[in-house]
Parts: C-alpha cells; sequence; structure tokens
C-alpha cells in the first residue's frame, strides 16, 4: 500500500528564526563560519535586505533584528522601513531605531506619531524618548500636537512626556485648548515636566474650568510639584468643593507638598 501520508511542511513561525540564526551566526563563538564575512556591518547589510522581502513576516523579522545588533549603518535602513506598507513592519522599525539611538531618526520619528496605523504612533513615540532630543524634534512634535487627527495629537503628547526634556513654549501652552482631554492632560503633564514657573498660571486655569476631572487632577499633581504658597488658597477650594472625589484628593495632595497640611488649613475644612 501507498504511504499516503502528507509531507510535512515546514512553519514560518520555525523559519524566520531560523533565517535570523544563519545570518546572526557569525556573530556567535563557535560558528565555523569566516569572520570577516560576518560583520555587524555585512550582517546589517543582509538583513537590510530582507526589508524588500515580499513577506511582511520576514520583513518584520529583519527590522527587528537590526535593532537587537544594534549597528549604526543599519539606522538608514530603518528609516526607509518607516515606510512599508504594513503596519507592524513600520512599528518594528521605529523601536528599532529606538534601541540605535541616533539622533537623525529623531525628526523622521516625530513625523510618524501621526502614522494611519495606533501601533506606529505608539512605538514611535516610545523610541523618541530613546533618542537624544534635538530642537528640530521637538518642533516637529509641537507641530503634530495640532494635527487635524485626534489621534495623532495623542501621539504627540505622549511623545514630548517621553522626551528627557521639555521645553516651555507658546505652542505648547496653545494645545491646552485642545478638544479632546486625552490630549489636555497629556500637555499639562508636559507642562509640568518644563519645570517652567511660566505654567503654574496656565495648571491653575486648568484646575478652577477644565470639564474633564483627569485634566483637573493633572493640573493639581502639577501644582504640587511646581506650585508654591501663592496657590494654596485656591487648592484649598478645590480641595473641599470639586465635585469629584480624585480631584479633591490631588488637590490636597497637592498642598501637602508647599507647605504642611497643619499650615493649609484643618483637617475638617479639606474633607468637607
Amino acid at each position: 500500500m501507498t504511504d499516503m501520508r502528507p509531507v510535512p511542511v515546514v512553519s514560518s513561525h520555525f523559519l524566520l528564526p531560523l533565517l535570523c540564526w544563519l545570518l546572526l551566526c557569525p556573530l556567535i563563538t563557535g560558528c565555523y563560519v569566516d569572520a570577516s564575512s560576518g560583520t555587524p556591518d555585512m550582517v546589517s547589510q543582509r538583513l537590510g535586505e530582507l526589508l524588500g522581502d515580499p513577506d511582511s513576516d520576514v520583513r518584520l523579522t529583519a527590522a527587528e533584528a537590526l535593532g537587537k545588533i544594534g549597528h549604526a549603518s543599519a539606522n538608514s535602513l530603518l528609516i526607509t522601513a518607516l515606510n512599508d506598507g504594513n503596519a507592524r513592519v513600520r512599528a518594528a522599525a521605529a523601536l528599532s531605531l529606538g534601541r540605535l539611538g541616533e539622533r537623525e531618526s529623531g525628526l523622521v520619528l516625530a513625523m510618524h506619531l501621526a502614522d494611519s496605523a495606533e501601533a506606529v504612533r505608539a512605538a514611535s513615540a516610545l523610541a523618541l524618548g530613546d533618542i537624544e532630543p534635538s530642537g528640530a524634534s521637538e518642533v516637529r512634535i509641537l507641530k503634530v500636537l495640532h494635527h487635524s487627527e485626534t489621534s495623532a495629537r495623542i501621539a504627540a503628547s505622549r511623545a514630548l512626556l517621553s522626551l528627557d526634556t521639555v521645553s516651555f513654549s507658546v505652542d505648547l501652552v496653545g494645545a491646552l485648548r485642545d478638544s479632546d482631554a486625552s490630549v489636555r492632560q497629556g500637555v499639562a503633564a508636559a507642562l509640568g515636566e518644563t519645570g517652567d514657573a511660566r505654567a503654574v498660571p496656565h495648571l491653575e486655569a486648568l484646575l478652577r474650568t477644565d470639564v474633564a476631572p483627569g485634566v483637573r487632577s493633572e493640573a493639581a499633581f502639577r501644582l504640587g510639584k511646581l506650585g508654591t504658597s501663592r496657590i494654596l488658597d485656591e487648592l484649598s477650594t478645590v480641595a473641599a468643593s470639586d465635585p469629584d472625589i480624585v480631584v479633591r484628593g490631588w488637590a490636597r495632595w497637592a498642598a501637602q507638598q508647599i507647605t504642611p497640611s497643619r499650615e493649609f488649613g484643618s483637617e475638617r475644612r479639606l474633607n468637607q
């Protein structure tokens, strides 16, 4: 009787790791391959060729591997991969650029905060935090902060928070008028991160008038970091009368960061 058992098919989940292993093998001690053909630069170039493969899984694996190798020669390859037609590949390229940490990629990543895919926007925002900031990339992030798409503005606010330093600017303050509460909260947090005293009156205004409890809570928290005794009366009023219990709690906490509670008022007043 003829053996009718099917010929086993090798899964792509096995082939892709095997492919990367074969490419990376020259870098690992014990591989019997001429080391001159397996330098990080050469391996990066081979993986770069795979970024043009018709299979998106192959391109994805290549983009991830380039970030793990971490060779500077991969930077331009990954920047090109940010324009890949597959969102998973673009997101992997963004994260790998963050691992490489080359300053020149910051501007390109900032542009992809407005990518059509959430995964790419999130990856770009995260990667920007791993790259040495530049004035040009921060300006680009602020431009996206005023983008017509809400999702892009949210990504830009997250990117600002991922930076080591944020600069106080008119553009940043202007974004406090955004129609989306998530954006306003992110901008309030970014203003607090500037450490600039000019942010205080803007945070006070949010605490008094913003309709979203999350934004008012953020403003209270940031005032606890930046505020002075001048705003204690304001915090006292919010701690006693804001309709949201979380906002009242953060206002009380903020006041305690500025001065001991015994100088802020009685416990009875704060709990009203």
